[in-house]
């Protein structure tokens, strides 16, 4: 699970405001009030029952939330919300909505797409990341790609690395460097790590969890962002490095765990 997915279930499961059975937040999804529809939605992710999973694909396709410039709130919590639940069925409809003319419900669609697992899901996302006419959610793209392990992306990916984002660059830079292990791309991340921006610094420890580099831990351990960061981040990199298999776990454990130790 990459930086920005984690952070954005974190803020998805922190509170819950308003306690609702599963039957009543499906009624509220399905009424009127567009508040309260759009707020069942993001219950439903919370709670992550499957049964949730047909109403949510039907707010998928609603036309009644939309902003004065065009959006779908609903829409974009539903994409959430299908995402957390994690079940397949949703595969279908989140490729669908991969073709909304609402950039924030494509990106939703390609992070919930993401936590699906499911390989199906690949080739409508590289076929959004060929498509360079159209603004997309490159971040999102590369990134679910990245957690998809598609490795065939590697090239549709690259000219990324020099995208005038720097979030976009991060992305490009832990998605490859999982693929390759190039060390030319963990310069990318370590600059980006001690940016002046505290939101991109905050966003490249996580990308560089993410990579799998463990020899970053030390970079991560030292970053200028808030302790308990950079105590998840160095968590995320051991999972993230012991389920790659790159290296050996005696070295993981090696490099990472002295790092952990300082920092408590």
């Amino acid at each position: 699970m990459n930086g920005s997915t984690t952070a954005r279930m974190a803020s998805n499961t922190a509170v819950l405001p308003q306690q609702l059975t599963w039957e009543q937040a499906v009624a509220q999804l399905q009424g009127t009030d567009l508040q309260d529809r759009y707020y069942a939605a993001w219950y439903l992710g919370t709670v992550r029952d499957p049964r949730g999973v047909e109403p949510l694909l039907l707010a998928l396709q609603d036309e009644l939330d939309r902003t004065a410039l065009g959006g779908y709130p609903l829409r974009r919590n539903a994409a959430k919300a299908l995402g957390q639940i994690g079940d397949v069925r949703a595969l279908p409809g989140l490729v669908e909505a991969l073709t909304c003319t609402d950039l924030h419900v494509r990106e939703e669609a390609a992070y919930a797409l993401a936590q699906l697992q499911d390989g199906r899901a690949v080739d409508p996302l590289l076929a959004l990341l060929q498509a360079p006419e159209v603004e997309q959610p490159w971040e999102a793209v590369i990134e679910a790609l990245g957690q998809l392990n598609a490795r065939q992306a590697e090239e549709a990916i690259r000219p990324f690395l020099q995208h005038a984002s720097e979030r976009v660059r991060s992305a490009a830079a832990w998605v490859l460097y999982r693929f390759t292990q190039a060390e030319a791309l963990t310069q990318i991340l370590a600059e980006l790590l001690a940016h002046p921006n505290p939101s991109l610094r905050q966003a490249a420890l996580f990308d560089l969890a993410e990579s799998g580099w463990v020899a970053g831990a030390a970079l991560l351990a030292t970053a200028d962002v808030a302790l308990n960061l950079r105590i998840n981040a160095l968590k995320r990199l051991f999972d993230v490095a012991l389920q790659l298999g790159q290296v050996p776990p005696s070295q993981v454990a090696e490099l990472i765990i002295p790092q952990l130790d300082r920092l408590f």
